[in-house]
């Protein structure tokens, strides 16, 4: 982790609105089903937790399973439930964001046949500052499948 310190006080709002447009970001990247955009902000490993399980990933491995996770999808929501809450370290060295967004998305699987799926994401997201710029660096998620 490298502290942030360029001699002047650190803006705490305008680091939360930097996490906050990196969270824009990601809606607008799951509509556009762009991988690269999504991974635009992770560190070159980042660890997922879910399901019972502890997992690190590396960035090109993320980009893979984004990209087929992206293969053929249309979103038709992607949507806060409620605000984010975003706390950060007063050094703004470090910083997580809980979520809970409601997702709605069709896919065509290999032979063509769309699959719609509907759920709720809650979730956390951690992040530092590395050379100036938030980058992600875990997430725990959790699911509520209301279409399956």
């Amino acid at each position: 982790m490298e502290p942030h310190d360029d001699g002047d006080s650190i803006d705490l709002e305008r680091e939360k609105e930097e996490l906050l447009r990196i969270h824009a970001d990601d809606r607008k990247a799951h509509f556009a089903t762009d991988a690269d955009a999504l991974i635009a902000h992770q560190a070159d490993t980042f660890i997922y937790v879910g399901n019972g399980a502890v997992v690190e990933m590396p960035r090109e491995a993320m980009r893979q399973d984004f990209g087929e996770y992206f293969k053929n999808a249309t979103y038709y929501e992607w949507d806060d439930l409620l605000p984010p809450i975003v706390r950060i370290a007063n050094d703004a060295s470090i910083a997580w964001m809980i979520t809970r967004t409601k997702v709605r998305r069709k896919q065509a699987d290999a032979s063509g046949v769309e699959n719609e799926r509907e759920f709720i994401y809650a979730g956390i997201m951690t992040y530092e500052k590395r050379d100036g710029r938030w980058v992600r660096t875990a997430n725990v998620s959790t699911f509520e499948y209301l279409k399956p």
